[in-house]
């Protein structure tokens, strides 16, 4: 699929969702997540002890779905680039 296609797939479904709440948008972050892992991962580590990591193990938790509450988006025509200038020349001169 090329680039353009995936990118209008995915506005098509933002234009459904961009209006849903933060906690939907949570939950569908999360089932999505789970999604992309099999039923069980196998995670090696240096002991070589066997971590099954399953859907559920994915799930957002309400404590970490609260931190983000009260912190507001921000507006559609930010210039990242020249908070980012202005932030540099403010702390290195």
């Amino acid at each position: 699929m090329t680039t353009i296609a995936i990118e209008q797939e995915t506005m098509n479904y933002w234009q459904l969702l961009k209006g849903a709440s933060d906690q939907v948008k949570l939950s569908l972050i999360s089932l999505l997540s789970s999604s992309l892992v099999s039923k069980e991962v196998d995670v090696k580590t240096k002991d070589s002890v066997r971590v099954d990591i399953r859907p559920e193990d994915l799930e957002i938790t309400p404590f970490v779905a609260s931190i983000g509450k009260s912190i507001n988006p921000l507006p559609a025509d930010f210039d990242y680039e020249k908070e980012r200038t202005d932030y540099l020349i403010q702390k290195y001169g």
